[in-house]
């Protein structure tokens, strides 16, 4: 990629997506713009959403052209002009989708006849709003994005399941759509991450977990890319031991579902091990597996980190890496990538990205997560949202948000592949964020997760500060999380 077309990558991207970060970390743009993000260090782990009033407002556009021509719309067999009249609300938290689709929505209101109404907040506030809809069954929102919550909701009849709509002709039409071009794991996400038989929602970003690491300083120590854990520990120790002023290694050590935990999950998939070896009665994280994953992070950030490393947020890695006083960052979210390598960073010319390391005779197994849109069991114009959200995740509507208007979070292979946005975006951030996406296992969201799983991140911060041994915060994490289910 050219100097001139990944620094235009960064202008466009850069702001938005940080605030985009994976189940540790969300927030950013707003509907408007504004780039208002959250630092992401709440108590749960998830973004804060700082303060701020709703950003409510239709999706109609000026009378000049339209962003995507009708025609790549008009060519399915669905009836778009069925709800021709109507308006559906939009529940959303201030995101870098919001920004990066709001652009092209006169083009659905074109193509439908149905107005799109805005509420977007910061996602604390969102959370909030949303909890107060389903549950109270307001059914203010026909759409509203959803996240690790998604069982809990599910199992509370909070969310409607699409099927139904999805076995309608004249809402769908299959062999436009392309479903096999999302990829598995967002569809398994869409699925309840295996908790379920059908479509909770549909997937409209994913973010997978690659390493980032410091070409100079890779190059001034002879140093390779690491593909093992054992690799990229002694790549860490050289850094470490060799630069006065560079820390060894950065990871996420602070608690949260969406912080520390996220980290680790890859890595005891790839030691064998998984989450709820027997659901819900055995929750395998007192697994050898586990445990070895465990020391493995514990003593990686505890020997070659910086002070305090129990603390950091998603946000603190980050800053740690773009003022350059760290060697490589553990297996993070590929949409770190516009930080590390623009105009804010001290060592934008210096990064590289790579495939998360694994164990050497570990399985690859990368993290990822989506957000996804989902319908409400009480909202009144379900089928009008459904219509929305295909058209949302739709191949037009996709390829135009990443070629056109600087998104990085496609859930659909064909976009990785397409040559225009790998000019853009760079071939080898491309290439690697691809074939993470192809192998990638994300994290099961069970109905109680954001509870035990805020349990674990506790214990496991307390190992990273030295309080205890990586076996006992397992062993007492698999107890809590078995207890939450057996009271």
């Amino acid at each position: 990629m050219t100097e001139r077309n990944r620094r235009n990558f960064i202008k466009a991207t850069g702001v938005g997506l940080l605030g985009g970060l994976a189940g540790c970390t969300r927030g950013g743009s707003n509907g408007s713009g504004d780039g208002s993000s959250s630092d992401g260090s709440s108590s749960d782990g998830s973004s804060s959403g700082g303060s701020g009033s709703s950003s409510t407002d239709t999706g109609s556009g000026s009378d000049g052209d339209l962003a995507i021509p009708l025609e790549e719309y008009q060519s399915a067999d669905i009836d778009w002009r069925q709800f021709e009249g109507s308006q559906i609300n939009i529940g959303a938290v201030q995101h870098p989708w919001v920004s990066a689709i709001k652009p092209a929505v006169p083009v659905f209101e074109e193509l439908t006849g149905i107005e799109v109404v805005w509420n977007v907040l910061p996602e604390q506030q969102f959370r909030t709003k949303r909890q107060t809809d389903v549950s109270t069954g307001a059914g203010q929102f026909d759409i509203f994005y959803m996240d690790q919550v998604v069982n809990q909701f599910r199992e509370e009849g909070w969310i409607q399941p699409l099927d139904p709509y999805f076995n309608d002709s004249s809402l769908y039409d299959e062999e436009w759509y392309q479903p096999d071009d999302l990829f598995e794991a967002s569809k398994w996400q869409a699925h309840g991450g295996g908790y379920s038989d059908t479509w909770t929602g549909i997937p409209i970003t994913v973010e997978v977990q690659t390493q980032f690491y410091r070409t100079d300083l890779y190059e001034k120590h002879d140093l390779e890319v690491a593909e093992t854990l054992e690799q990229f520990r002694q790549n860490a120790k050289t850094i470490h031991e060799n630069e006065s002023d560079v820390v060894g290694t950065v990871g996420r050590g602070q608690k949260g579902y969406g912080m520390n935990i996220y980290i680790l999950n890859t890595f005891l998939r790839e030691y064998g091990a998984e989450l709820w070896t027997e659901f819900p009665s055995d929750s395998g994280l007192d697994t050898d597996g586990v445990i070895q994953a465990a020391e493995w992070y514990t003593s990686l950030l505890q020997e070659f980190g910086p002070e305090g490393a129990s603390t950091q947020t998603w946000s603190d890695v980050l800053a740690t890496m773009q003022e350059g006083r760290a060697g490589h960052i553990v297996a993070d979210a590929n949409l770190f990538w516009p930080g590390l390598t623009g105009e804010d960073s001290q060592v934008g010319d210096n990064i590289g990205i790579a495939k998360a390391p694994k164990p050497a005779d570990g399985t690859f197994s990368p993290n990822a997560f989506n957000w996804q849109i989902s319908t409400s069991k009480n909202a009144s114009n379900s089928e009008q949202a459904f219509l929305f959200m295909l058209w949302a995740s739709s191949q037009p509507t996709n390829t135009w948000m990443h070629v056109d208007n600087g998104a990085a979070f496609s859930v659909r292979q064909s976009v990785w592949e397409n040559e225009e946005f790998r000019s853009r975006v760079g071939d080898n951030f491309a290439q690697v964020t691809l074939e993470s996406l192809q192998a990638a296992a994300p994290d099961p969201f069970d109905r109680k997760y954001p509870e035990w799983g805020q349990r674990y991140s506790e214990e496991l911060q307390r190992a990273i500060a030295g309080q205890k041994s990586a076996e006992e915060a397992m062993t007492r994490a698999a107890q809590v999380a078995e207890d939450i289910y057996s009271s």
